[in-house]
């Protein structure tokens, strides 16, 4: 993280990525997911915890999909085509 003055913006090595934005002066902070297409969209710090909560009640028994096995996950489970990058 960069910090500069009052706040301070996560950096993003490859998309999609998770932003944290805090400006310390107002006492605030934000969690952003930023698509490939440069859409910020913030998200709200309860769902993150609750999905949180559902991984470690998980891991390690179940691996985190990859490559094909995440278009697969899309397709079937969420109706969803995965947008070529």
């Amino acid at each position: 993280m960069s910090k500069g003055g009052v706040g301070r913006v996560s950096q993003c090595p490859e998309y999609p990525c998770f932003r944290l934005v805090v400006d310390y002066r107002r006492k605030i902070y934000k969690i952003f997911l930023e698509d490939y297409d440069g859409y910020i969209i913030p998200l709200p710090r309860k769902e993150i915890d609750r999905l949180l909560e559902l991984v470690n009640e998980i891991h390690p028994r179940i691996r985190e999909a990859e490559g094909e096995d995440v278009d697969y996950l899309a397709r079937k489970y969420l109706g969803a085509e995965p947008k070529e990058e």
